[in-house]
């Protein structure tokens, strides 16, 4: 597996973290209960439901990356909330193609805002459909890398240095047990240990470990969806592999992230995986346009929309409009480009603060993509 070597970090597991800390850990989601501007809600996500039809209008976010500010905005922009960020877009589905964690401080805020607008939505007779993106499985399946410094100082209470303290402790017998040659002053490795483990580090592991709040709820959130003819997912199908049902691909994923042990080559965490597949963005149209014929006659769609790779600024089709990539780059950290997809009957749309035009196919040798 290609995030392999960060699952070697000594993490503790939720069922010890519990037993050893379950006062503390009562405490610091004690603190996200009454600190925080939003109720709360059960970590179990709406029923799961892979097709909708009928449906007449579809606001698509891409990558959010941590960035509140942004994700308020276009929440306004396309009328799905009110004043107090209450959902007032009836029967409007809002499909949010993934990666609100990582490279922003705010993810947390977003995600409990998210689960919100679920249930509130659902009694509405719209739907909010999070689906899981690559970085929403890194940070279950152990891959910090990306994580934002705030998204750790979000979680501090006072509670935060003994959790700390305690935790590394663990973390230095554990490597003098499998490494005796380590340095003889402690003092010098705990230092190390805290920069690598800062304050509120222990509280993300408890809530994005298998097992853990956010982590189950991103295993009950679906990796594709299908909403009337036109297919949802993060990174994309590729359509050169063997093809499995949408049902079969949500399943497949959900158990790799509910795993504390998932096998290496999960689906969640495969290259050429629904999460990780670039190709539909920066393949010749050319040599692949007949292999996405396939793929989307074997799904009854007419198109896939996609985010993963950025498009800075705008909503591209590519293979005749069959493909549509949606990461505009909305986060700060990609240049808060506040655009979305809008899809109102046969209809696509890019909206914008300054409104919205049509989507038209164009000419992928001329378009810039990020890749990274």
């Amino acid at each position: 597996s290609p995030r392999a070597e960060f699952r070697q970090v000594p993490v503790m597991s939720i069922r010890r973290f519990r037993r050893a800390h379950a006062w503390r850990a009562c405490i610091v989601v004690f603190r996200f209960v009454f600190t925080t501007t939003l109720v709360l809600l059960p970590a179990t996500a709406v029923p799961a439901q892979s097709h909708w039809r009928d449906v007449q209008r579809v606001v698509a976010f891409g990558d959010l990356h941590g960035d509140y500010d942004q994700y308020e905005a276009l929440l306004r922009l396309n009328g799905l909330v009110d004043e107090q960020l209450h959902w007032r877009g009836g029967r409007t589905h809002l499909v949010q193609l993934g990666d609100v964690p990582d490279r922003g401080a705010d993810s947390l805020r977003i995600m409990r805002h998210l689960m919100r607008l679920q249930h509130e939505a659902s009694r509405s007779g719209g739907a909010v459909h999070t689906l899981v993106g690559n970085h929403e499985a890194m940070n279950i399946l152990g891959d910090l890398s990306y994580v934002h410094p705030g998204e750790y100082a979000a979680l501090v209470t006072r509670r935060s240095a003994r959790l700390q303290k305690d935790y590394l402790a663990k973390v230095y017998e554990s490597r003098i047990r499998h490494d005796p040659s380590l340095p003889a002053d402690r003092s010098a490795v705990m230092a190390q240990l805290k920069s690598q483990f800062p304050l509120g580090y222990v509280e993300h592991r408890v809530l994005w470990q298998s097992g853990g709040e956010l982590a189950q709820w991103v295993a009950g959130n679906p990796a594709v969806v299908r909403i009337n003819r036109t297919l949802f997912c993060h990174g994309g199908i590729n359509p050169l592999a063997e093809l499995m049902s949408i049902d079969a691909i949500n399943a497949s994923i959900s158990a790799a992230l509910r795993d504390a042990n998932p096998a290496p080559d999960n689906l969640a965490d495969r290259a050429d995986g629904p999460l990780w597949y670039r190709g539909l963005a920066i393949e010749e149209e050319s040599t692949a346009a007949d292999a996405v014929d396939r793929m989307l006659d074997f799904y009854d769609a007419d198109r896939i929309v996609i985010a993963h790779t950025p498009t800075r600024g705008r909503i591209v089709a590519r293979f005749g409009g069959k493909v549509i990539l949606a990461d505009t780059g909305i986060s700060a950290f990609y240049g808060s480009h506040a655009v979305n997809l809008v899809i109102e009957g046969d209809e696509l749309y890019s909206q914008t603060p300054e409104g919205r035009e049509r989507v038209v196919p164009g000419t992928p040798e001329k378009q810039r993509l990020e890749t990274q």
